[in-house]
This record gives structure tokens, sequence and C-alpha cells, in this order.
């Protein structure tokens, strides 16, 4: 995830295939999305919303043909940009110690998306 992220920062992949790989990962790694929330200790809005704006949204860089009409806002950039941080940095906190207790990443602890 974390060289996926770094192509996307130097500009050599796209915003919304990047954020999308990140939460792929973390579902293949948990057995789908409700145990990579309870896993990773991600709230499922956290997730879904992930979900929602790389499936539909992006413009020139839209994962999907249907999100090609539809530019990601600032506040989605930024914000996509800032769940893959939590995300990458909860991952190997998790793979440091899977036993440690973590405080679960929710919406509130990203930025705004209005």
């Amino acid at each position: 995830m974390l060289d996926c992220y770094r192509m996307c920062c130097e500009g050599r992949s796209r915003l919304g295939d990047t954020a999308y790989f990140c939460l792929t990962v973390l579902e293949r790694a948990a057995g789908g999305r409700g145990q990579a929330g309870q896993h990773f200790g991600i709230a499922k809005p956290v997730l879904n919303k992930l979900g929602e704006l790389t499936d539909q949204k992006g413009g020139r860089e839209a994962r999907k043909a249907k999100g090609a009409d539809s530019e990601f806002t600032n506040a989605e950039r930024t914000w996509l940009q800032e769940v893959m941080k939590a995300i990458i940095r909860r991952a190997a906190e998790v793979a440091y110690n899977p036993h440690a207790s973590q405080m679960q990443i929710t919406m509130a602890d990203l930025p705004s998306l209005a």
C-alpha cells in the first residue's frame, strides 16, 4: 500500500486507483469490508465512503467509466489522501502488534467532505 501511495504522490498512479487499491488490500487481508473494519479498527462509514468515492467519482482520474463525468472535489481529494495515510499507518500498526488495542478510525478523525 505504501509503495502504491508513493507512486500516486509522484504522479505515477491515479488517486482513485490508489485509494481503491488500499481498500482492497484491507478487505482481502481480513476477508471482506465488514471484517476489515473490525480487524483494523476502521469504522465502516470510512470504508464505505472510500469505496463510494472510488467507484463513482474521479473525472480524468476515475477508476470506473461511471465516475468520468464527476471530478473529485478538493475536499474529496484531501479526504482520500488523508484516509490513505491513516489506513496505511493502521495496517502497519496491526502488522506490528495484531493484539494491541487501537482507537477506531472514524469519519471524525478525517477532514470534512463538505
